[in-house]
């Protein structure tokens, strides 16, 4: 067996680790695409599908995105009529994002058809194979 130093493994993982979310992230986002979403529009919209109305900075802890991109693409979706904004009653300086009834409908259609994309590609691994990955993940993450 060829020794690797730990630079070199380091960055076998490293680049390996970027190749598998870019590969997972161009077959995730077919369904996204044909539905005209971002995949930043869609995770805001499932935040909102689960945990209900959410002031903007929730919005941005839970999601994907970066706080620079999350309110561009928060305006985008109330251009969209997909969600609205709303000023906190108690406190003006607040605002708080909420789905519509078009952006609950879109989100119940889409939503299957993103987990079938999901099923499709995590296919190749075994529920204790990602269990563990999922575990590596965060320790790395953690750490």
């Amino acid at each position: 067996m060829e020794y690797i130093d730990d630079n070199k493994l380091n960055l076998r993982l490293y680049i390996a680790l970027n190749r598998c979310q870019q590969t997972v992230l161009k077959k995730s986002q077919e369904t996204l695409k044909k539905n005209n979403l971002t995949v930043s529009q869609f995770d805001v919209l499932e935040i909102l599908y689960y945990m209900g109305d959410l002031k903007v900075g929730e919005i941005i802890e839970r999601s994907l995105s970066t706080i620079g991109n999350i309110s561009l693409v928060i305006d985008n979706l109330v251009k969209l009529s997909l969600v609205e904004k709303k000023k906190g009653e108690k406190d003006r300086r607040i605002t708080y994002v909420s789905l519509t009834e078009k952006g609950r409908k879109k989100i119940e259609k889409v939503l299957p058809e993103r987990l079938g994309d999901l099923d499709r590609i995590m296919e190749p691994l075994e529920a204790k194979d990602k269990r563990n990955l999922i575990m590596l993940l965060q320790k790395l993450g953690l750490n």
